[in-house]
């Protein structure tokens, strides 16, 4: 993981915006956090982006990464995600990050990525809503449900536990990193 910085002024430098978006569309990004800072009598945004570079292409036929290589479709869960979703989903999958380093085990042990959008679609703020999701059984439930619940309140607003049907999408570890 890397981050980049940047400080967007406030006045509307539309040179500054349009340099950060074309890095945000060209990387794989993981969290986005900006602060208003003032400094000097100058009001910007400092925004830090963590993010993956994405992986340049090889041009050989059948050589790539992640789902591509094991034959499957790349999913945008931006594209798939409302914005507040995707901010969910990313915070999500830092918590799951987290989970899986402390276990030192690989994170899609814990959860697959439709898993997370589902959760992050959803919003449950029960056990038993977490429950609901295709894939995660009692034992997780158990096991990471508190700290599911903690990272969900956050979003108390959300139409909480509303099934919504995602694209098919079989799990594999390439997948899931």
């Amino acid at each position: 993981m890397q981050i980049r910085i940047f400080a967007l002024p406030m006045d509307g430098d539309e040179q500054a915006a349009e340099e950060c978006n074309k890095f945000l569309r060209g990387q794989r990004v993981l969290s986005v956090q900006k602060t208003p800072v003032v400094e000097g009598g100058r009001h910007f945004w400092s925004v830090c982006v963590e993010y993956l570079p994405r992986a340049a292409p090889t041009g050989s036929a059948g050589a790539s990464t992640g789902d591509a290589a094991a034959g499957k479709p790349r999913i945008d869960y931006r594209e798939l995600l409302s914005a507040v979703e995707f901010v969910r989903f990313a915070k999500l999958r830092q918590l799951r990050k987290r989970l899986a380093d402390a276990e030192a085990v690989p994170v899609y042990t814990l959860f697959t990525n439709s898993q997370l959008a589902e959760l992050a679609r959803r919003c449950p703020h029960s056990k038993a809503g977490i429950g609901a999701i295709e894939g995660l059984g009692a034992a997780k439930v158990e096991r990471y449900g508190d700290a599911l619940l903690a990272l969900l309140s956050e979003w108390p607003e959300a139409a909480a536990e509303a099934p919504v049907v995602l694209p098919a999408m079989a799990a594999s570890p390439a997948a899931e990193t």
